[in-house]
């Protein structure tokens, strides 16, 4: 920017615009701040001192430029609560990959810009035409930015499509609280000193912080893939208790003496395991007769005939 320069001036995100000419440069400060004309308007003819961030632009784009603020305004009367901002920060961090879509922090909001359509489309499970007919976006560049109503969504079909990652990842930082709810966590102090942080802090933590963004993530993922999950893990714990349970056995049979019925007990729980290729089952090939082995069945003797 320079002297002479005709500019777009306003006084904040969402105020009209202003056409300014700059009549002079302050550089006293490490900010250099500009002395502007206002050309149009009640204001026509004053000369304000003003900082960068009110001038917007050559005046020249200034019809592009309020298309765009004017996205941007409805965009900012769709805002989220922190949980769903929480939720929809770490789904895109673990299931939306940056060549396809990245998540921007813009006027207090959350939107999407959608980098390569047909990459999103899989993560997302849907066209993502099909997505644009019911969320508000605009065209900018190379690029589609979707409002915070369409992040949001976004987001959401993402877990549905991919609920495994996003549920493992849950029960994993549950796990951490759990941890934190009975021991504390290290900390430092504000004054640089190690420190623990007490259980029912932690607790209280995960009450007003944790639990909710868990419990959206979950309504995302779907009840079936949260139900299908749970039953999973149960049953590898289930196994793991049990194993544990006959290895006590098992050891108590070969203590008291009976050696060879732990040993065969020990080899059929090897051998006999139920996996998850013997579970599934198998479809062959029906046999030619020439592969149908040959069975033998000595005729029973009729008394009375030779």
């Amino acid at each position: 920017m320079d002297v002479g320069d005709e500019l777009i001036y306003r006084l904040r995100d969402f105020s009209p615009s202003e056409r300014v000419r700059i009549v002079g440069i302050d550089t006293r400060k490490k900010t250099p701040r500009y002395e502007v004309e206002f050309l149009d308007g009640q204001n026509q003819g004053t000369v304000e001192n003003v900082p960068a961030g009110r001038l917007r632009g050559p005046w020249g784009t200034v019809r592009e430029f309020d298309e765009q603020m004017a996205h941007w305004e409805r965009f900012t009367q769709q805002t989220m609560d922190r949980y769903e901002e929480d939720a929809v920060e770490r789904t895109f961090m673990l299931l939306v990959p940056d060549s396809a879509a990245t998540l921007n922090w813009n006027h207090n909001v959350w939107t999407t810009s959608i980098l390569d359509a047909d990459a999103l489309g899989t993560v997302i499970g849907i066209p993502v035409s099909e997505l644009l007919e019911g969320v508000d976006w605009y065209a900018e560049a190379d690029e589609t930015v979707v409002s915070p109503e369409g992040t949001m969504r976004i987001a959401e079909y993402a877990c549905r499509g991919n609920p495994m990652p996003m549920l493992d990842a849950v029960v994993q930082e549950e796990k951490e609280y759990r941890e934190y709810s009975k021991r504390g966590r290290p900390i430092v102090t504000y004054d640089n000193r190690p420190s623990t942080s007490s259980p029912e802090r932690e607790y209280a933590h995960y009450l007003e912080h944790g639990r909710p963004v868990h419990e959206i993530l979950r309504a995302w993922c779907g009840h079936r893939a949260v139900t299908l999950q749970e039953r999973l893990a149960a049953a590898e714990a289930e196994v793991r208790r049990l194993d544990e349970l006959l290895a006590r056995v098992l050891d108590e049979l070969k203590v008291h003496s009976h050696s060879f019925v732990a040993e065969v007990i020990e080899r059929e729980h090897v051998e006999e395991r139920i996996t998850p290729e013997k579970f599934r089952p198998v479809v062959d090939r029906p046999l030619k007769p020439s592969e149908i082995p040959v069975r033998y069945e000595r005729a029973p003797r009729r008394w009375g005939r030779w």
